[in-house]
């Protein structure tokens, strides 16, 4: 289960997270930042039937991994699970959580403010992702989301800038999983079918790091 966070706002965090859910699929992609307008719109399936954190009704009780992946909408390999409420329930997210790890991959889009949802959430995370701008704006924000995380293994994704990235990531105090384009203006919608290059390069490579983490770990 991998988080994917916004070091500061219009980092293209959402998107990150849509195509690092596409790359690992099949895999679940769930939304739990509430202010971003649903990672169903970052997929462009917002007009596809399935439910969405309103229609889920988890108070109580276990919820069947394979209820919940036949009752999501897809976009490509992955499972979507949008947010669509002004707020999310600390215990429905710990259950639909552990629900969907039984399904395979996890990526969670995180909120960038301290909540109980993410906090909830980041008790589940292997890794969280902190997107983050090369340049002093967007690194002293991401430094700041950095010590506000809970100890646990953190890495970074830089937006290219005027900072060269290996000196950015080591002025956030965190690892440097790979390097994007800076973002144009506007929206970006991800094609679950054809994910943006650099992009699903990127993930790609968190994605081999991550396993190659686990299979240290258990030889270890």
């Amino acid at each position: 289960m991998i988080g994917v966070v916004g070091g500061s706002g219009g980092v293209g965090a959402s998107s990150f997270a849509a195509v690092l859910a596409v790359v690992a699929g099949p895999s679940v992609l769930i939304d739990l930042d509430v202010t971003g307008g649903g990672i169903d719109i970052v997929l462009g399936i917002e007009g596809t039937v399935g439910a969405r954190w309103s229609g889920l009704r988890v108070a109580g009780g276990h919820l069947d991994p394979e209820v919940l992946a036949a009752g999501l909408p897809r976009a490509g390999p992955c499972a979507v699970l949008a947010a669509d409420s002004d707020a999310l329930d600390p215990a429905a997210v710990s259950q639909v959580l552990d629900a969907a790890s039984a399904l395979g991959p996890v990526v969670l889009d995180l909120p960038r403010a301290s909540c109980p949802e993410r906090a909830a959430a980041l008790l589940h995370c292997e890794l969280v992702v902190v997107i983050a701008r090369a340049d002093v704006s967007g690194l002293v924000a991401a430094h700041a989301m950095l010590a506000a995380l809970p100890e646990l293994p953190i890495g970074v994704v830089m937006r290219r800038g005027e900072v060269a990235p290996a000196a950015a990531a080591a002025l956030v105090g965190a690892s440097l999983l790979g390097v994007l384009p800076g973002l144009g203006p506007g929206r970006v919608t991800i094609d679950p079918h054809r994910p943006p290059r650099p992009a699903a390069r990127v993930a790609a490579g968190v994605l081999a790091g991550l396993t190659a983490r686990g299979r240290h770990a258990m030889a270890s």
